[in-house]
């Protein structure tokens, strides 16, 4: 269960439920998960008898690599011991025994792992300035600096610019990469033409 939208820091509620199938009594039932980082975390009850059924619940913290996957998926494992012999071990199952899914078509429907998904939202802006150095005469050079933003949620990499008038094609932005909120930045110059102030402008527009 998730608490929150499924943003980075959200925390996912898991429970886990173990039955004892067999027709032994169990003890020292435990689960180790990890992606949850769990080792040897208790059931409860930790002895089971035949067709008995524990609980235990663990929680984990969203991160941005998860937002990024567009999901949580992980697996965990119980262990038991009977009266006699090696432990018994079962693996988890996302609730349909009979049904084998996308996520693990392993052929075997009893050990799929639980998915929880999450809406990825990515999007990006770019602001651009201009700096005339000059007067603005024919051959004086203006300064552009672009601003991009990941107004997203998820992280964006080989961010570029484009701009026809100033004859860039994939100008790097600085850095390349960036998470949910973080800015990167690019300069480029342009030299005023006559045929620009013919125009009484210089008017551009760009992408990133």
């Amino acid at each position: 269960a998730v608490g929150g939208t499924g943003a980075v820091g959200n925390v996912i509620t898991y429970t886990f439920t173990v039955t004892n199938t067999g027709n032994v009594t169990l003890t020292n039932l435990s689960i180790d998960d990890v992606k949850l980082s769990l080792t040897d975390l208790a059931v409860s009850p930790s002895s089971l008898a035949p067709n008995a059924v524990g609980t235990a619940t663990a929680t984990y913290t969203i991160t941005q690599a998860d937002l990024n996957a567009g999901e949580v998926k992980n697996t965990a494992t119980v262990t038991g011991t009977p009266p006699s012999g090696p432990d018994v071990i079962d693996v988890s199952d996302s609730g349909n025994e009979l049904v084998d899914t996308p996520a693990d078509p392993d052929t075997d429907p009893t050990n799929d792992p639980t998915v929880v998904p999450l809406t990825r939202n990515p999007q990006v802006k770019l602001v651009k300035l201009a700096a005339v150095g000059g007067t603005g005469a024919v051959g004086n050079v203006i300064t552009y600096t672009f601003t991009v933003t990941n107004t997203g949620n998820v992280t964006l990499s080989n961010l570029f610019i484009s701009d026809a008038k100033l004859s860039l094609t994939n100008l790097a932005v600085s850095p390349a990469t960036l998470a949910p909120n973080a800015v990167g930045t690019a300069t480029a110059t342009y030299t005023i033409l006559q045929a620009d102030l013919n125009a009484g402008e210089v008017k551009n527009t760009a992408t990133v």
